[in-house]
């Protein structure tokens, strides 16, 4: 009987593994396309329905066209035919289409790497879909990628999550970085996306250590990252006579937008230094700006 048991055990391993190879080789295809950006780079955009999805997956992210091998036909005034493939350790992206003026679009086909499919699995990813594995194609997800999430202390993170750690170039450089400057706080991954997503780098926590604040937790570094408050604005009021400001003094000033040229202005109308709560109240109710008018010839 316990022969039989393991039998079937065996089976149905097996089965559970021919089907994550079936999902694997089915892959996904659907349309893609290239734009230019505001900032003169490129963002490529692919939309696709991998077999057995719930629904349509939408990837974007920037991309280097010269290294594409498209940017001639891409700047190029009218229409020509062009193809790239995207090579990943996740599996092929190959594209095909046309582009010119600054644009690109075209159809591919996506065929995921059995080999990257039993790598995740043995790392605690089974069963991945075309589509989940489109999007670490897209990203370019790898397992050394994965491994150094590991090492940094989350290997149980969930692959959704990976992938927006991929996405926004949480690394594991920037979590050691982190733990390094917030030593003795547990960080969650839920705090290191804003963190990252604000651009909160222990440069940046240093810097505002030594401007005398203390950014101990997490959250307060994306408070002040979030409201733009930087060692310069730091600067900026110190040298105005405000320096060594407690941080919620320095929160309620930035968000008012109360800066040095303020405090300037406010000391040219007859208030020498005022307090915190006063230079609140004047830029609140305009004061400055009213008194500026009506003294205009």
């Amino acid at each position: 009987m316990r022969r039989v048991v393991e039998s079937l055990a065996a089976l149905v391993l097996l089965v559970q593994l021919g089907l994550t190879a079936a999902t694997a080789a089915a892959g996904a295809s659907g349309t893609w396309s290239i734009e230019t950006l505001r900032d003169g780079g490129a963002s490529l955009t692919l939309s696709s329905t991998a077999s057995g999805a719930r629904g349509a997956s939408v990837n974007s992210h920037d991309v280097d066209v010269a290294g594409l091998g498209i940017s001639r036909a891409f700047s190029a005034a009218g229409q020509s035919s062009v193809a790239f493939t995207l090579a990943r350790e996740a599996g092929s992206i190959v594209c095909s289409g046309t582009a010119g003026n600054a644009a690109a679009s075209g159809t591919f086909v996506f065929t995921p790497s059995e080999q990257f499919v039993t790598k995740m699995r043995e790392r605690g990813y089974p069963g991945l879909s075309g589509q989940d594995l489109l999007r670490a194609a897209t990203l370019d997800v790898t397992t050394a990628f994965v491994d150094g999430i590991f090492a940094a202390g989350y290997s149980h993170l969930p692959f959704e999550k990976l992938i927006v750690f991929r996405a926004l170039g949480i690394d594991e450089t920037y979590l050691r970085a982190m733990h390094q400057a917030f030593a003795g706080v547990a960080l969650g991954a839920d705090d290191l996306l804003p963190l990252r997503a604000l651009g909160v780098t222990a440069h940046y926590v240093q810097d505002m250590r030594a401007a005398g604040l203390s950014v101990t937790e997490p959250q307060v570094a994306i408070r002040a990252r979030a409201l733009k408050i930087d060692v310069d604005y730091v600067r900026d009021l110190s040298a105005a006579g405000y320096g060594r400001l407690p941080f919620e003094d320095l929160v309620r000033l930035r968000a008012l937008g109360i800066d040095g040229a303020y405090i300037k202005r406010v000391q040219a109308h007859g208030f020498p230094h005022p307090a915190i709560e006063e230079l609140i109240r004047l830029k609140a109710l305009n004061v400055i700006a009213l008194r500026r008018a009506s003294d205009a010839p």
